[in-house]
């Protein structure tokens, strides 16, 4: 027997959402796994935004043995999203953010934690826009004391993703994990 909406605690019982940035995070909802591809470009310049020097530097010395894993899950009225990174098995760095879109239905807001395993956990602020056509997003978040540019694009093998700060540069393409492909 249901219970009415307005004694379901935690029911997402809310008016229907539209626009491009609804339809983006909808379609990408469920687990992704890649290879990470890390290059630091400039040791001087990461130390000069305050970055941790040694987490950038093991991050550029992985190679092919760096995997990305996300999840993406509708709550609350916007989505939760998380990443781990792993090295030969072993977790890297976490992140676990919210994501909530703005009225004009392409903006959004994330809130969220990032845990680089040598370091202390920090919260940040981020903000981005879907593409009008719904297929990619530019985000701006603050990454180790640095601003970085991390663009996604859906493509027909899953989603490509780019990170570039003064310092670095990052691409992965992820691939579904949690249903056959």
């Amino acid at each position: 027997m249901s219970r009415p909406a307005a004694e379901c605690s935690g029911c997402m019982n809310e008016p229907a959402r539209e626009g491009p940035a609804f339809d983006y995070y909808r379609a990408l909802e469920g687990s992704w796994l890649g290879t990470l591809a890390f290059k630091v470009t400039s040791l001087r310049t990461a130390a000069k935004f305050g970055a941790r020097t040694g987490v950038a530097a093991l991050l550029g010395q992985l190679g092919s043995s760096t995997s990305m894993a996300t999840t993406l899950r509708a709550s609350g009225g916007g989505f939760v999203h998380t990443t781990r990174v792993t090295a030969s098995g072993v977790t890297v760095f976490e992140t676990s953010e919210h994501i909530t879109i703005g009225d004009d239905g392409r903006s959004i807001r994330m809130a969220g934690a990032q845990h680089p395993r040598v370091g202390p956990r920090e919260r940040y602020e981020a903000d981005g826009e879907v593409d009008a056509d719904a297929m990619g997003v530019t985000y701006r978040i603050p990454w180790m004391g640095s601003p970085m540019l991390q663009r996604t694009a859906r493509v027909d093998e899953g989603l490509e993703l780019t990170q570039e700060t003064p310092w670095s540069r990052a691409s992965v393409l992820l691939r579904r994990s949690d249903r056959p492909r």
